[in-house]
């Protein structure tokens, strides 16, 4: 009898030493994991900058050359009229190209980190195509989750583009609403307005339906576009923010009238 409770602290410490084990052998792999995404950005922060500084840059001074040699030419000659084309399409895969650098530089969206990720895109959008870009974030900012932010980074990023690329407007708006239900991200542009969605709309739509929400587009001829995406606060939020009065009460009364 004497010799149970040595029995049960053995068994007791072989437990724990093999809980530890575990510990151990997953801390290892998400520091490995870690540091595989770590090297992952630092290569692509490489590629991006060494496209942008040769790449790109030497084909703005090549585009450049050939504007200086269409100026030249009569305003009437056929000559003229084919070097334009060729820069209109040029600038076309010139900003592309910005675009595809821009994707690659996605940062690590994490925490409260989300609303400072997409100023950066905006501002650099801006420089880029030369129009006003103005932010504003309402209501009590929130934890989100990481693989969350950066899927909300990645659709806002490309709402973003399409209005400073497309909407040939002088003045773009990104608001955050960290709401408790929704987590709310407005595009606004005072742009040409659209007849109908950018093509790669739909597939941001299912995109949007994987973070437990919706992607609706508002456009009027010259009036701009309101690009707006919401995002479940119970999916995309690390904490969930409890609802306000107003959502308990009309939960209560559904479950009242299914009941009756």
């Amino acid at each position: 009898m004497s010799s149970t409770p040595l029995i049960m602290m053995l068994g007791l410490l072989l437990a724990c030493l093999m809980l530890g084990s575990v510990f151990l052998v997953c801390l290892r792999r998400l520091r490995r994991d870690y540091a595989s995404h770590v090297r992952l950005l630092s290569e692509r922060e490489r590629v991006a900058t060494g496209l942008h500084d040769t790449l790109l840059q030497s084909m703005q001074g090549m585009i450049l050359r050939f504007q200086g040699v269409s100026d030249r030419l009569p305003h009437d000659s056929a000559e003229r009229a084919t070097i334009e084309h060729i820069l209109d399409q040029a600038d076309e895969v010139l900003a592309e190209g910005r675009h595809q650098i821009l994707a690659l530089r996605i940062p690590v969206v994490y925490g409260d980190n989300l609303a400072q990720a997409l100023a950066a895109v905006g501002q650099s959008l801006r420089e880029n195509f030369h129009a006003r870009f103005s932010m504003l974030v309402t209501g009590d900012v929130a934890q989100v989750n990481g693989d969350r932010g950066e899927e909300i980074y990645s659709i806002t990023r490309e709402a973003l583009y399409n209005a400073f690329r497309h909407a040939q407007a002088d003045h773009v708006e990104l608001e955050l609403v960290y709401g408790c239900e929704f987590l709310t991200v407005y595009v606004r542009d005072n742009g040409r307005g659209m007849a109908q969605p950018p093509r790669s709309f739909a597939a941001l739509r299912e995109r949007a339906a994987i973070l437990g929400g919706t992607l609706d587009l508002m456009s009027l001829p010259e009036r701009g576009t309101e690009v707006i995406l919401r995002a479940s606060g119970r999916i995309c939020y690390q904490v969930p923010r409890p609802l306000g009065w107003q959502h308990r009460l009309a939960a209560w009364l559904s479950r009242t009238e299914q009941r009756s």
